[in-house]
């Protein structure tokens, strides 16, 4: 009889993934964001030593959401603050 791995997921891949779901729901999730990549990077540096860890998808999900919204975010910040002057120059 051939023996299983015994295999799991690696924490921080899931990690990675959840956090970069959150970054989305909620306002100035810039901060989340870097951490789903730093998490997805740490993961797949984790899953590539250790053959018993699965994940490899679902930390690169992880880094690709946390890149999207750091891109949507550096993006927007400027025509955020410009709105904000034009609104507080307008209120004089």
């Amino acid at each position: 009889m051939e023996q299983e791995k015994n295999t799991f997921y690696n924490e921080l891949a899931i990690a990675s993934l959840t956090i970069g779901i959150l970054s989305f729901i909620q306002l100035f999730g810039l901060e989340r964001s870097i951490t789903a990549i730093v998490f997805g990077v740490l993961a797949l540096k984790r899953i590539k030593q250790d053959e018993t860890q699965r994940g490899k998808k679902i930390a690169i999900a992880g880094i690709v959401l946390g890149v999207i919204y750091t891109t949507i975010a550096i993006v927007m910040i400027p025509h955020a603050i410009e709105l904000a002057k034009s609104m507080l120059s307008s209120a004089k």
